[in-house]
């Protein structure tokens, strides 16, 4: 059984499309492209006309690939050329809603929720820039696609218990957020054929609890009611993402014990109560993100299929991070008079390069001495530093060249340390 190479091909709205044909055209179009690697986006076609109907071809990952250590070992160590012969390739196809996620207004002042149809243009290309030494997206998107897999099959919760509830929990600025949002986003994209559409709900939890304390435990009821209104259409798929739940799960020890106002209580049970009204509904994933575990309810965190840590990255998602942000900097042309050799190696193998020495560095391993400078950062903190970087340390509209912009950049680490040292003296 050969392993799958996944492909996503954007369309372009304007324009209808004959998806079988397109298909065929597709698979066509690959093997015109040589070479061709895995994480990589292709803009111009050898099809006529093809530009009319697609934005790019996505070459994404390949799966069950896990299961065979020298393929995986393989991909690893070197830029390889994908040979299509040995591969099942998976074509999907998806247009963007371009409608952006906005607030559900009601009757009530406040939005309790924001909603938006998926594929969406505000959650795209952030499943591609999240950068994990650790398999975490991928170990997400399999057991997601399992999840949905069981409902479709109708396997009895009481006897397999699955909740396709989801926690992410972590520091502030790992990207909980946004690795559920782009995980809600890819799957939209990959069960396209299953469903009629999709939709994301993120739900405010902070005005959810209302300064009344007797009402905060109807609000949340009234807003699942709303949510349950919506899955009731058995040919969508429903992502729900609670940011922060702590807020809606205060432990129950904590208010018996006085350090809680007692309307968590309420609070609690609602959530916990709604929940598992829901879980009857084989069309929804609950993804949430905490960034204080220690103050969820048990029963909330017994109900999670899955609890991932997200941690700040390590040198090795650094160096990724870094590098495809200079990389932009350079394809925009704010970094210019770049050389032909001004490349950098993909992140594999690093922890063999010789950085001791501070002079005579090519740019790999001055980015690499980089990341791992750079290392307690968050991510939020990571995705920022090229254009703090640029700002203090560059002061100019383009920089000439990039190692005068890693020296920038250098400098810029060691500036967002201090000042997040001073911080926290505060």
């Amino acid at each position: 059984m050969k392993n799958i190479l996944h492909v996503e091909v954007p369309l372009k709205t304007e324009k209808a499309s004959n998806i079988s044909d397109l298909e065929k055209t597709i698979q066509l179009e690959l093997k015109n492209i040589k070479p061709i690697f895995l994480e990589s986006i292709h803009t111009k076609f050898v099809t006529e006309g093809l530009t009319e109907y697609i934005k790019h071809i996505e070459i994404c990952e390949i799966e069950n690939v896990q299961d065979d250590n020298n393929i995986k070992k393989k991909l690893e160590t070197a830029d390889i050329s994908l040979d299509l012969d040995a591969y099942d390739i998976k074509i999907y196809f998806y247009k963007l809603d371009e409608s952006g996620l906005t607030d559900d207004v009601t009757d009530e002042s406040t939005s309790k929720m924001k909603r938006c149809i998926l594929p969406n243009v505000d959650f795209n290309g952030i499943w591609e820039s999240l950068v994990f030494q650790e398999p975490i997206k991928e170990i997400l998107l399999q057991y997601a696609q399992t999840g949905m897999n069981f409902a479709r099959h109708n396997v009895n919760p009481n006897i397999i218990s699955y909740n396709r509830l989801i926690l992410l929990h972590g520091p502030p600025g790992t990207g909980k957020t946004s690795i559920c949002k782009a995980l809600a986003q890819k799957l939209s994209i990959r069960l396209g054929k299953q469903y009629n559409f999709f939709e994301f709900i993120e739900i405010n939890s902070h005005n959810l609890l209302s300064k009344f304390f007797s009402e905060s435990g109807s609000l949340i009821m009234s807003m699942f009611q709303k949510i349950k209104e919506v899955l009731e259409y058995g040919d969508s798929l429903v992502f729900i993402l609670i940011d922060e739940v702590e807020s809606l799960t205060r432990a129950r020890d904590a208010v018996l014990s006085g350090t809680e106002p007692s309307d968590s209580i309420r609070v609690v049970n609602a959530v916990l109560t709604q929940l598992d009204n829901l879980r009857k509904y084989p069309n929804v994933i609950f993804l949430t993100t905490s960034n204080v575990t220690e103050a969820i309810d048990s029963a909330f965190t017994d109900r999670a299929d899955i609890k991932m840590l997200i941690n700040p990255p390590k040198e090795m998602a650094i160096y990724t991070i870094l590098k495809t942000a200079i990389e932009e900097l350079i394809k925009v042309k704010l970094i210019i008079n770049v050389e032909e050799n001004d490349k950098f190696d993909r992140p594999y193998d690093l922890t063999n390069l010789n950085i001791e020495q501070n002079e005579d560095l090519n740019i790999t391993q001055k980015l690499y001495k980089i990341s791992k400078e750079s290392v307690g950062l968050s991510g939020r903190v990571l995705k920022k530093i090229t254009f703090i970087a640029h700002s203090l340390y560059v002061r100019t509209p383009q920089c000439n060249g990039v190692h005068q912009f890693l020296s920038a950049l250098s400098k810029a680490v060691k500036y967002q340390k201090t000042q997040d040292a001073n911080l926290n003296k505060i």
